[in-house]
């Protein structure tokens, strides 16, 4: 089997790790299945939800689970690892620590790819669940790199919660019109870019007809990374470096 091998904690959400894997395999530039990048998910709908345990404490706490969940995916021969969804993100130090090897961090990933892209003290919208706004871990990516964020208004942050939990969770419909206002809402009050901060929000991003040159999106930011971090260990016939 191709070396290195990406292992991914999956299903959260399933229809989100999908996507992902389609996002790897189309990026890959491969010409036949043998050139295509190998991985191994954990598709694992079980762990509990991410936002409920950070808006409080006392519901289930998904930590255990996905570092459960990354320690298997290493012992199965993973050589590093993605998370496909930003939420879960608030947990990566705890995930980091189950494991001895790599962890790619769509935040982190996302914070450094924009800020190539935009001036230094750029306003960056972010568009996510109310867990990722409340935690303020993406937040804080972005300051690193001397941006400034912007969350979506009050009732736009309802239709981002209804759209991911009632729509794309839920498998049902899901209005595209209404995704883009909110992304357009931002731009429109200063924001210089708008990041899709949630893996659920990238499965609509993907379908959408015309994509706003503003509007960028973390899982496929974090797609492109793994894929170039396995094509330079390929080259260099070694380990992945972070």
């Amino acid at each position: 089997m191709n070396k290195p091998i990406l292992g991914i904690i999956g299903g959260v959400g399933p229809l989100a790790t999908a996507y992902f894997m389609e996002a790897l395999i189309k990026k890959t530039p491969a010409r036949t299945d043998q050139e295509q990048m190998p991985m191994i998910v954990f598709n694992d709908p079980q762990i509990p939800d991410r936002t409920a345990h950070i808006l409080d404490h006392d519901k289930p706490n998904p930590q255990p689970e996905m570092a459960k969940v990354a320690r298997w995916l290493e012992d199965a021969g993973a050589d590093y690892i993605a998370i496909a969804c930003n939420t879960a993100h608030y947990f990566y130090d705890a995930i980091v620590e189950a494991v001895t090897i790599p962890v790619v961090n769509i935040m982190q990933e996302t914070a450094h790819n924009i800020a190539a892209q935009v001036s230094h003290g750029a306003t960056i919208g972010l568009m996510a669940t109310d867990g990722t706004i409340e935690s303020g871990v993406f937040q804080s990516y972005f300051e690193r790199m001397g941006l400034r964020t912007l969350a979506p208004t009050d009732e736009d942050r309802t239709i981002v919660m209804h759209l991911i939990y009632d729509c794309v969770k839920a498998n049902a419909p899901y209005d595209v019109d209404a995704f883009l206002g909110i992304a357009r809402r931002l731009h429109e009050s200063g924001c210089d870019a708008v990041v899709v901060g949630c893996t659920e929000l990238s499965v609509i991003y993907q379908d959408l007809p015309e994509r706003p040159p503003y509007l960028y999106d973390s899982l496929d930011i974090l797609a492109d990374r793994c894929v170039n971090l396995y094509q330079w260990a390929r080259q260099a016939g070694g380990d992945i470096k972070m």
